[in-house]
């Protein structure tokens, strides 16, 4: 072990501490790619997975333009996934009463996904009062996690 070394890693522009609020960012994000994919094989549903591995391309474009590349995150990921919020939105209903997450194993985890959505949208937060950032990615982690909500809804409610 290297003493009174700071650790640091690569990103796009030279070298950060691993301590740097961007790190954090792309652990948050990382793990909920993670659990979105490990969710396509509980949903019996190829629409939903289809969106599903959208929603994890979009977030490696988010991962790509915080880590310091010219590429943004295109406005139409964010119009795609407003869409889907509506759709899950009329599917899942008017809200009847207070939702105990996880009813269902499927339920529970899609409200694992919007939990973590949150945490990400929190880690964000750090990130754009330290370097600024993108109006956009804020809007899609926070829609993200509204889809989740939808989606756990249906499942606890509907199953």
């Amino acid at each position: 072990m290297i003493k009174n070394k700071p650790l640091t890693t690569d990103l796009i522009g030279g070298k950060t501490l691993k301590t740097d609020e961007k790190i954090n960012f792309f652990g948050e994000v990382d793990e909920l790619s993670a659990f979105i994919m490990e969710f396509t094989h509980y949903t019996e549903n190829d629409e939903l997975n289809a969106k599903l591995i959208e929603i994890v391309k979009t977030l490696s474009q988010i991962l790509a333009e915080v880590a310091g590349s010219k590429n943004k995150m295109s406005a139409d990921s964010l119009s795609a996934l407003l869409e889907w919020c509506s759709y899950y939105g009329e599917k899942a209903g008017a809200f009847k009463r207070f939702v105990l997450p996880g009813k269902t194993l499927k339920g529970a985890k899609a409200h694992v996904l919007r939990t973590v959505t949150r945490r990400c949208e929190r880690a964000y937060a750090n990130v754009y009062e330290k370097y600024g950032g993108s109006a956009f990615i804020f809007e899609y982690l926070n829609k993200l996690s509204t889809l989740f909500y939808h989606i756990a809804r249906i499942y606890d409610e509907n199953e």
